[in-house]
């Protein structure tokens, strides 16, 4: 009678600590799939590399929040691609304009450096938290991480550091637009 001895399991809380409504995911579906065949409309006899990772990447987004539609649980890794796909991005974004400035583009590239950067702090950190923890403040934030190591303890302040350094960029960026 060992079976009749053992505790139940408990309920699982999953394995992405934070959900998207169904209504925000059908919106995200929707947009993402008319984004990925206008820029296939749009970028048609004229493809390049680029291009081609730029429509893959939407088509897989699209993807991923139809897989999380039909099942959360099930395809728990579909959001994490998501925003692994957004913290990506910035990252290009960064190194593109760090280390091949648009030349003949909207103006110098500083301004635009700044802006994936800031981008970056805001959206791409907690995108790849949630890419790494299923949970947008790291993994100190959900009920079920259990003990936390040194790893954790350390970068528990990542994210209200990279708000207020978000912040203060912007008011020096601010006040050297006005100096200038």
């Amino acid at each position: 009678m060992p079976a009749a001895e053992r505790r139940p399991a408990a309920p699982r809380a999953g394995r992405n600590a934070q959900r998207l409504g169904r209504g925000p995911l059908w919106l995200l579906s929707t947009a993402s799939l008319v984004t990925a065949l206008g820029f296939g409309t749009l970028f048609m006899g004229h493809w390049t590399w680029a291009r081609e990772v730029l429509c893959a990447a939407m088509a897989l987004t699209t993807g991923c929040f139809l897989l999380t539609l039909l099942d959360a649980e099930r395809y728990w890794w579909a959001l994490r691609v998501v925003a692994g796909l957004v913290a990506g991005g910035y990252v290009v974004a960064i190194l593109r304009l760090t280390f091949f400035p648009t030349a003949g583009g909207l103006g110098t590239p500083a301004p635009l450096l700044f802006l994936a950067t800031a981008g970056f702090m805001v959206c791409g950190v907690p995108a790849l938290s949630f890419m790494f923890w299923g949970h947008t403040r790291g993994r100190l934030a959900r009920d079920d991480a259990g003990e936390a190591g040194a790893f954790e303890r350390r970068t528990a302040g990542l994210m209200p550091a990279l708000a207020w350094g978000t912040w203060i960029a912007v008011g020096v960026y601010l006040l050297h637009l006005l100096v200038q």
